[in-house]
C-alpha cells in the first residue's frame, strides 16, 4: 500500500507499525555511531564542534523540505534525539579519563542531596581564586547556590576515588559555573569538566571575573576568545565580566 490516502485504517496502523520498526532500527545504528564518536574524541577530528547540532539540524531541515516533511517537525523530533542520545550517555556511561595520579570520573548530579558537597568544593576553590570578593557578595552568593543556581543548571561533577572534587553547570550552551576544589588543583580536573562541557553539553561560551587571570588564562589557552567586556556581573555588582567565546575550529 503506497498510497496513504486511499488506505483502510488497518492498512495505515500497519504501516506506522513498519515504519516505526524501521525508525527504531536507524536510531539503534544511529547510536552506534555516535558511540564510536565519543570513542574517538582524543582525535580533534572526532570531538564534536561547538556548532555540530545546529549544522545536523539544518541538514535535516533541508532534507525535509526535499522530501515533503514539515521542517518544524523534523527539527523538533531530531532535537529531541539528540538531547536523548546526551542524556544517555551522561546518565549510562560516566566519562573516565586519566587525571593525576587516580582515575577520573565525570557523572552527572545525584540532584539535591548532592549540593552540600559542591557547596563545600565552591567554598574552596572560591577561597582560594577569588581573593577580590567582598565577604558580604562571598555569603551571597554561597547562600544561593543550592537554592537557586544548582538548580537552574545541567550540572556535572568530577570524581576521584568516589570523593567529588570538582563540578561544572551548564545552561542553553553557556558554562555558568566550573570549581574545582583547591585540594585538586592542577591534576586535570578543570580540563576534564571543560572538555566534557564542550563535547557532551555543547558549551560555546563562557564568563570569567576580570580579576580573576587564571581563569580568563585557562580558557584562553583551551580554544576560547574574549568576544565582550560588561562592566557589572550578572548580579549588578562591580565586579567586571569578561565574555568568552569558542573561536571556531
Amino acid at each position: 500500500m503506497n498510497d496513504p490516502k486511499t488506505a483502510t485504517l488497518h492498512d495505515v496502523r500497519a504501516a506506522i507499525d513498519a515504519l516505526d520498526g524501521q525508525i527504531v532500527e536507524l536510531i539503534a545504528n544511529r547510536q552506534r555511531w555516535v558511540e564510536a564518536a565519543g570513542a574517538l574524541k582524543s582525535d580533534e577530528q572526532a570531538v564534536r564542534a561547538p556548532d555540530r547540532v545546529e549544522q545536523v539540524i539544518s541538514k535535516v531541515r533541508g532534507l525535509a523540505v526535499e522530501r515533503g516533511a514539515s521542517p518544524e517537525v523534523v527539527e523538533a523530533a531530531y532535537r529531541a534525539l539528540v538531547a536523548a542520545f546526551i542524556e544517555h550517555e551522561l546518565a549510562v556511561h560516566s566519562d573516565a579519563v586519566q587525571a593525576g595520579d587516580a582515575r577520573l570520573a565525570i557523572r552527572p548530579a545525584l540532584g539535591p542531596d548532592e549540593y552540600p558537597a559542591l557547596v563545600d568544593i565552591w567554598r574552596s576553590a572560591v577561597r582560594a581564586t577569588h581573593d577580590f570578593l567582598a565577604e558580604g557578595d562571598f555569603a551571597r552568593i554561597e547562600g544561593n547556590l543550592a537554592a537557586a543556581y544548582f538548580p537552574a543548571v545541567t550540572l556535572v561533577v568530577a570524581e576521584r576515588g568516589g570523593v567529588a572534587v570538582g563540578f561544572a553547570g551548564v545552561a542553553e550552551g553557556g558554562l555558568e559555573m566550573l570549581f574545582v576544589d583547591d585540594s585538586a588543583r592542577g591534576t586535570g580536573v578543570g580540563s576534564a569538566l571543560l572538555a566534557h562541557a564542550i563535547e557532551r553539553l555543547g558549551v560555546t561560551r563562557v564568563d570569567v571575573n576580570e580579576q580573576n587571570p587564571g581563569a580568563h588564562g585557562f580558557y584562553v589557552s583551551r580554544g576560547f576568545e574574549e568576544v565582550g567586556r560588561s562592566e557589572l556581573d550578572g548580579d549588578g555588582q562591580p565586579y567586571p565580566i569578561l565574555h568568552l567565546a569558542l573561536a571556531a575550529r
